[in-house]
């Protein structure tokens, strides 16, 4: 039983240790993607945010045009 025990580990030990480094090394790529993909998400939601702020200036002054030319 011992010898059947040792053979199956010394089979089986180099395809579990490769199957837990390609785990951990794909979790570490996907935690360092996903930081790279939240900061483009912030990135991308300032530049939003900056032109929300111009585009409600834009607006008021086109309302205040509007209010100064005749009615039709």
């Amino acid at each position: 039983m011992d010898a059947n025990l040792a053979q199956y580990f010394l089979t089986q030990g180099p395809f579990a240790v490769l199957f837990v480094w390609l785990f951990y090394s794909s979790r570490k790529e996907s935690q360092e993607r996903e930081k790279q993909l939240y900061q483009t998400i912030d990135d991308q939601n300032e530049i939003i945010k900056r032109f929300s702020t111009k585009y409600d200036i834009i607006i008021t002054k086109l309302d205040d045009m509007e209010e100064r030319l005749p009615p039709r």
